[in-house]
């Protein structure tokens, strides 16, 4: 969408971008008449979610290798995402969880949910408090992993060049 994210405007700056996947299998979900794909199988939405977001990891160095901006490339969610919704929804996978160590993330930063701002839709069906529960959780699973920097609550365009500065100072 033309929507002013971070990562659009990351990809508007020519830093290549891994897209959030979840948004294409709750709408093949809707497709197959389930309202919360996610609710209703997490392991299946999960499982495939896990299995994108693996083959995206894998990528990520011949995208860098084409693409030498900064040798930067922006995940818009990964791996500890997946197994933190579940552990979340009392279905760990154990078998994923020591897995992600094969996958680590240079930097990894979290930008909290903030109330005045929220909006559920189709593909984020968390109330406020449940949004808010989950990134706690996430940016726990992710500190288990290694550092990670929380973004202050700021515009699109100045969380970018919060990132971006991040970044270049590592």
């Amino acid at each position: 969408s033309g929507k002013t994210t971070l990562i659009n405007l990351l990809k508007k700056e020519g830093y290549p971008c891994i897209d959030e996947a979840s948004r294409k299998y709750i709408q093949m979900g809707k497709a197959e008449g389930k309202e919360n794909f996610f609710a209703e199988d997490p392991l299946a939405f999960s499982q495939l979610i896990w299995n994108d977001r693996k083959e995206q990891f894998l990528q990520a160095e011949d995208i860098i290798a084409k693409n030498d901006k900064e040798h930067m490339i922006f995940f818009d969610r990964g791996l500890a995402d997946v197994t933190t919704y579940l552990r979340h929804t009392n279905a760990p996978q154990k078998n994923w969880e020591m897995e992600l160590q094969k996958y680590p993330y240079d930097l990894v930063f979290t930008i909290a949910p903030v109330a005045e701002i929220y909006q559920k839709d189709e593909s984020r069906m968390e109330s406020f408090d449940e949004a808010l529960s989950l990134h706690q959780a996430v940016k726990e699973s992710y500190q288990e992993l290694g550092p990670i920097i929380e973004v202050p609550f700021l515009t699109p365009e100045e969380r970018m060049a919060y990132i971006l500065k991040k970044c270049r100072e590592r």
